[in-house]
């Protein structure tokens, strides 16, 4: 589809276009939720299957993130040749039915197995969303659109805590429940069976979704075809890959241990330190989606070829400093008034980095670049984030109270680095602009 036709099916069709972002940010949300609603059962979980910090790391980053970006580059290359709506609707099916499955584990490795579940479904959803949304709205309207989709993350986020918080004071109220097949279930495992059935209404909505149409309709690039590409653009994606995926680090720490460190260090309930970081999630990251991805799309159509950069560098440090100091505040309302400005940051800077990759990219291997993107995305934050913050605690604090040491000291050192790459990025682009 040629830059003229993205042009009309945005003109003619401005709410439809506009009613797939809220479906997609939708799926992205519940995609969210299953994902962080295990960082809520920290201590029953650990209690239940008597796992360590470490381990349960690795149930939130590795088991998820590494299963997720491998069969991301795989499901790419099919979202760039077959329906992204059905592999969408496929995925969320997958992703649904292991979140649920999940409460019938029994030890720490069928668990692990489940969680590679959840990552291989959600791996459906980016790269074909990004793909979607990039032939159904222009360059200069496509960061507000991927920030819109991307605040489905920092709502699924804040639900996940909300949601999570009141279904598990639900769930304690509860007697023991013996269902069908999966035998006899209650607390975290109850909570896990009833969370994967919210997507449901999700997959219903997304078969009102049209595949919008392919350029030309040509077949997908070939791998050969996107690695050439690749290295004639290496500068521009690699900077900004590894230097907005090392930002996801700190993202990715504090989503998860978060609820943990309330606890601990706190003395909050479950369902308190649900609450707080739950509001504090939401509001913060809908504001920053909107607001990066407005700010972005505004300096792009007066025509500064470096809007996309600058808000992101912009946003990296804004990242510098709240998940440092905020572990150290002497109040959980201290903390969350601090780490506010983490989720806002964080959830700005997505709009302006995957449209960027979005518009440097031809149509015909969008897909399979928007699961590179997710890539050191998730790879990097989801997999270094969690487990740098356990092996901490563990081996350099080593008490668990500690836990606070170990999220500011992490972010210590992965945030200046992500600015550092940010801004690299920023000088590479306005260089080669001069140059032409």
């Amino acid at each position: 589809m040629s830059n003229q036709s993205i042009k009309f099916t945005y003109t003619k069709q401005p709410l439809y276009a506009w009613l797939v972002v809220f479906i997609l940010a939708l799926a992205n949300c519940v995609s969210y939720i299953d994902r962080l609603i295990i960082s809520l059962l920290v201590q029953p979980i650990k209690a239940d299957l008597n796992i360590s910090d470490t381990q349960f790391s690795l149930l939130t980053g590795a088991a998820f993130a590494i299963f997720y970006c491998g069969m991301g580059l795989v499901i790419a290359r099919w979202a760039d040749r077959y329906s992204r709506k059905w592999i969408i609707i496929i995925g969320m099916i997958t992703w649904c039915s292991m979140t649920s499955l999940a409460s019938i584990a029994r030890n720490f490795s069928q668990l692990f197995l489940f969680r590679i579940g959840v990552g291989v479904g959600e791996a459906t959803l980016s790269p074909s969303a990004y793909s979607m949304l990039a032939g159904y709205f222009p360059p200069q309207r496509l960061a507000l659109a991927i920030g819109i989709f991307s605040s489905g993350v920092t709502a699924g986020t804040g639900l996940a805590f909300l949601l999570g918080g009141a279904t598990i004071t639900w769930v304690l109220a509860q007697d023991t429940m013996t269902l069908p097949l999966l035998g006899t279930l209650s607390g975290w495992r109850l909570v896990m069976l009833i969370v994967g059935l919210l997507g449901l209404p999700i997959i219903l909505l997304m078969l009102l979704v049209r595949e919008p149409t392919r350029q030309n309709n040509i077949n997908p690039a070939t791998i050969f075809e996107v690695w050439i590409h690749y290295k004639q653009n290496i500068q521009k994606y690699g900077l900004l890959l590894i230097g907005y995926g090392t930002t996801s680090i700190t993202a990715f720490s504090v989503m998860t241990w978060t609820p943990a460190l309330y606890q601990r260090q706190y003395g909050a309930s479950i369902s308190e330190a649900a609450a707080t970081i739950g509001t504090v999630a939401l509001v913060g990251g809908l504001l920053g989606a909107f607001l990066g991805g407005i700010v972005a799309d505004h300096l792009a159509q007066r025509g500064d070829p470096l809007a996309k950069l600058k808000v992101l560098f912009g946003c990296g440090v804004g990242l510098l400093v709240p998940s440092v100091i905020a572990p150290l505040m002497p109040t959980m309302n201290g903390h969350a008034a601090v780490i506010f400005f983490t989720f806002f940051f964080g959830t700005a800077a997505t709009g302006p980095a995957a449209s960027y990759i979005q518009t440097i990219t031809p149509d015909r291997m969008r897909a399979q670049f928007g699961a590179v993107y997710q890539f050191a995305l998730t790879f990097v934050g989801a997999t270094l984030g969690p487990l740098a913050v356990a092996l901490v605690t563990n081996y350099v604090y080593g008490d668990e109270q500690k836990l606070g040491y170990s999220m500011s000291t992490v972010s210590a050192i992965a945030n200046p680095i992500a600015a550092w790459l940010l801004w690299r990025a920023l000088q590479a682009e306005r260089c080669q602009l001069a140059t032409k």
